[in-house]
């Protein structure tokens, strides 16, 4: 009897479904944007009711935000319409419906506060909130008020999936399940990548899309440049190795490695020297975390006087490149084309200028693009992103704000080389190792995109971090 009541209400929804969905094609094919939130808000509701009907609220919850972590990795590909100067796809519509879901559920169970604070990550949860009142706020300077709230929209977003995911993985179980995700979602990445080299064609949502015939080999996948796909390849390579170091199973070791080889290539076909010295450093990285204790202070001795010994030898040397370099990039016109490095380096001087002016504030949020177009100090070839995630945050949110992600990050590590010193699980060391060196890689190549707060991938890596930071912090490791 319950099941011919499951089967009656699931043809019900499905019949309801498909009439909402043909709404929402005519609505698109008519632009008769305005109905479509309505429509939208419509499918959610009906979806919760069916869903409520034949699950729990929670496994409810649990499943929308498993169907959203996989929908981060196909970024603008799928469902993707326009509404008026926002665009939505299928991550949007599912991050919507899981801080819909997950709020509804909150209330209704008065846990708000309750999980705030079992995660152990309170002042990172601060950090955040003050992050999206700074960014609020600093619109009361920004010259570009629509440009801030786009940007502002892609932080919250973003902010809101890594809180989500914290609430969502909660024991070590379900981080294998998070890393799998990324993993089996990345194989069919590079597999498209693959397709973008060997056979020149690119997805409609790749900027390469159209290009000129030597453009279009470039590995993309579902990014809008090789530069985005880049970065993301880069942390998926470690965490290949850091499942094929630690598997107990020869087969799964064999696939991890051979996929790493894949995603290698992959990352040089695309040619961002950003990502590639990323993988360089990362596995130095990875070598020192490995060696036997005892060596690990030998290590870092000697090469803090390598270091000193380089500075001293070859400082000189560098200074007088660098200037070469400034001097260089200042001899050009702002409507001359400029070779990457130098407006690279002039996008830097420009934005440590925005600095200067706003006093270390910044200049408001997602303001930068304006300020390059309208009120450039330096040239930078008709490019209008800063090309530096570190940049990006200090020139729009000020150096407070910076130093404040910068901590967490930190803080982060320092927690899990701590617990990785202390463990020796095979599973425990490839989450831990793979968190590690991931934000290794991200750090340094994360000075290769155009920008990094559209890069929802970015985000869900956030998400995976914090979410292990929780899990070894509170100790629940099993279910």
């Amino acid at each position: 009897m319950g099941n011919n009541r499951t089967v009656s209400k699931t043809i019900g929804f499905a019949v309801l479904l498909v009439g909402c969905l043909t709404v929402l094609y005519v609505t698109t094919m008519y632009k008769l944007t305005w109905i479509l939130p309505i429509v939208c808000i419509w499918i959610a509701i009906q979806l919760g009711i069916y869903l409520k009907s034949i699950i729990t609220l929670d496994q409810l919850f649990r499943n929308v935000m498993y169907a959203l972590l996989l929908s981060t990795f196909l970024n603008q590909s799928v469902i993707s319409v326009n509404v008026g100067a926002f665009s939505l796809f299928l991550y949007r519509i599912l991050l919507l419906l899981a801080i819909v879901v997950y709020v509804g559920i909150a209330l209704y169970r008065k846990r708000l506060a309750e999980d705030f604070t079992r995660s152990g990550l309170s002042y990172i949860w601060l950090f955040f909130g003050g992050w999206i009142i700074y960014g609020t706020i600093s619109v009361l300077w920004s010259i570009s008020i629509i440009a801030s709230i786009k940007y502002l929209s892609l932080l919250i977003m973003g902010i809101a999936f890594v809180y989500l995911a914290s609430m969502t993985f909660n024991t070590r179980q379900q981080l294998k399940f998070f890393l799998a995700s990324w993993l089996g979602m990345t194989v069919l990445l590079v597999g498209i990548g693959f397709v973008n080299y060997f056979f020149s064609i690119q997805l409609p949502s790749s900027g390469l899309y159209g290009a000129s015939i030597h453009k279009l080999s470039y590995p993309t996948a579902v990014f809008f440049n090789q530069n985005d796909f880049a970065v993301y390849l880069g942390i998926s390579f470690f965490f290949f190795l850091a499942v094929a170091k630690n598997a107990k199973r020869t087969m799964i070791k064999g696939s991890m490695l051979v996929l790493s080889v894949m995603v290698l290539i992959l990352l040089y076909l695309t040619e961002s020297r950003a990502a590639m010295l990323a993988v360089v450093v990362g596995g130095l990285v990875y070598l020192f975390l490995l060696v036997p204790k005892r060596w690990k202070k030998f290590i870092l001795l000697s090469f803090f006087g390598l270091f000193l010994l380089g500075s001293l030898l070859f400082a000189n040397r560098g200074i007088a490149k660098v200037q070469l370099l400034m001097n260089s990039a200042g001899e050009y016109g702002f409507d001359e084309v400029l070779p990457s490095n130098l407006a690279r380096i002039n996008l830097l001087r420009n934005t440590f200028y925005y600095l200067l002016d706003s006093y270390g504030f910044g200049i408001g949020a997602g303001n930068i693009p304006y300020y390059l177009e309208h009120k450039s100090y330096f040239p930078t070839g008709n490019v209008y992103q800063v090309h530096n995630w570190f940049a990006e945050i200090a020139g729009n949110f000020g150096l407070v704000i910076l130093l404040g992600y910068l901590l967490v990050l930190i803080y982060a590590f320092i927690g899990f080389y701590r617990i990785y010193q202390t463990n020796n699980s095979s599973t425990d060391k490839m989450l831990l190792e793979a968190c590690m060196i991931g934000m290794v890689s991200f750090l340094i190549s994360s000075i290769s995109p155009s920008s990094v707060m559209n890069l929802y991938f970015h985000w869900v890596f956030l998400g995976f971090i914090l979410s292990t930071l929780s899990v070894y912090k509170n100790r629940k490791l099993e279910s």
